[in-house]
């Protein structure tokens, strides 16, 4: 079963392809340029709003996928 989160953006380097999300009771949530449910080039802003599903920890972190911009 797949849980579907409403987080914001923490921070977000779009040269680099890589952020933060942060989610009400979940530590440290990553988000990279493969995490976007359709692929492309995304300017996320601190504070924005976005959908998302959270993988399996990795190194202690969770990963965002399926990323939607709301």
């Amino acid at each position: 079963m797949n849980i579907q989160y409403v987080g914001h953006v923490k921070w977000y380097c779009q040269n680099n392809g890589i952020g933060c999300i942060d989610i009400d009771g979940v530590s440290k949530v990553y988000i990279n340029h493969m995490s976007f449910n359709e692929p492309g080039s995304y300017q996320l802003k601190p504070g924005q709003e976005v959908k998302l599903h959270l993988s399996g920890k990795q190194h202690g972190t969770h990963l965002a996928t399926h990323v939607i911009p709301l």
